[in-house]
C-alpha cells in the first residue's frame, strides 16, 4: 500500500506544473483572455478590441483569429505570438518585442493572391502592405530572393515571406500565390490539306470537285505503252538487219551468172 501510495505521489508531483502550466493566462479583464500559444488556446478566444494592455509579457501568445482592433499593444512582450488571422486595425504596436512574431493574414497581407496567367510565362502579382502603428514593412522574400510588387509569379502555388520589424525584432507574414493558367481556345483549328464540304445548289473547290483517280486506267495505258514501246524496237531491229539479207542473196545470183 505505502508503495502505492508513493508512486501516486510520484505521478501527482510530475502532473501538477504540467496542469499549472497548462492553465497559465497572460491576461484576463474584462472578457479578453490571451493564453500561451503552445498551450492549445483555441482560435479566436481572444476578443480585446481597444484594450490597453500596458505592456504586457505575452510570448508564444495565441491570437489567431482574435480581435485586437484598435488596442493598445505598445511595450508589450509578443516574442514568438501567433497573429494569424486576426484583426489588427487601429492596433498600436509601438517598441513592441515582435521578434519571430506571425503576422500571416492579419490584415497586413492577404495570406492568399490569386490570379489568372497573362501568358505561358505566369502573372504580375501585385502587392501593398497595410502595416499597423510601430511596425515596419521589410522585404518579401522567395527563397532569399527579393520580390517586389509587379513581380510575375509562374503558373502554379508559391510561398512568399514577407518581414516586418519594430524597434524592437523583426516578425514575419507568408503569403500563398496562386497563378491559374490562362484558358485555351475552345475552337478547333481548321485541319490542313481537307477539302471543304459543299452546300446545296453551290458550287464547291476544285479540290473538292475533282474526280478520284482511276489507277486502273493508268496502270492499262502504261502498259500500252510498254507493248507499242517493244514493238517498235522489234521492228527496228528486223528493218536493220533486212539490207544485209538482201546484199547476200545478191552476190550469191552474180557468182551464179559467172559461172554460167
Amino acid at each position: 500500500m505505502s508503495l502505492i501510495l508513493a508512486v501516486v505521489g510520484v505521478v501527482g508531483l510530475v502532473a501538477g506544473p504540467a496542469a499549472a502550466a497548462s492553465a497559465e493566462v497572460f491576461y484576463d479583464e474584462g472578457g479578453c483572455v490571451v493564453q500561451q500559444v503552445t498551450d492549445g488556446a483555441p482560435a479566436g478566444g481572444s476578443q480585446c478590441a481597444g484594450v490597453d494592455f500596458g505592456a504586457t509579457s505575452m510570448g508564444q501568445a495565441a491570437f489567431m483569429g482574435a480581435n485586437l482592433a484598435g488596442a493598445n499593444l505598445s511595450g508589450s512582450k509578443l516574442q514568438a505570438a501567433n497573429f494569424t488571422g486576426a484583426n489588427l486595425e487601429g492596433a498600436n504596436f509601438t517598441d513592441a518585442q515582435v521578434e519571430g512574431a506571425d503576422f500571416t493574414d492579419s490584415g497586413i497581407l492577404p495570406g492568399t493572391i490569386t490570379a489568372e496567367a497573362a501568358d505561358a510565362n505566369g502573372a504580375p502579382i501585385e502587392f501593398a502592405p497595410v502595416v499597423p502603428l510601430g511596425l515596419t514593412a521589410g522585404d518579401c522574400m522567395i527563397v532569399d530572393v527579393p520580390v517586389v510588387s509587379g513581380t510575375v509569379f509562374p503558373i502554379g502555388d508559391s510561398g512568399m515571406v514577407c518581414k516586418f520589424s519594430s524597434s524592437n525584432g523583426t516578425a514575419i507574414a507568408v503569403v500563398k500565390i496562386q497563378v491559374t493558367p490562362h484558358p485555351e481556345a475552345t475552337e478547333a483549328p481548321t485541319p490542313l490539306f481537307t477539302d471543304e464540304p459543299t452546300t446545296s445548289g453551290t458550287t464547291g473547290t476544285a479540290a473538292s470537285t475533282r474526280q478520284p483517280t482511276d489507277w486502273g486506267l493508268i496502270a492499262l495505258v502504261g502498259g500500252g505503252a510498254v507493248v507499242v514501246l517493244a514493238l517498235g524496237v522489234v521492228a527496228m531491229v528486223i528493218s536493220r538487219r533486212r539490207p544485209a539479207i538482201v546484199s547476200g542473196d545478191d552476190s550469191s545470183d552474180d557468182s551464179a551468172k559467172s559461172d554460167d
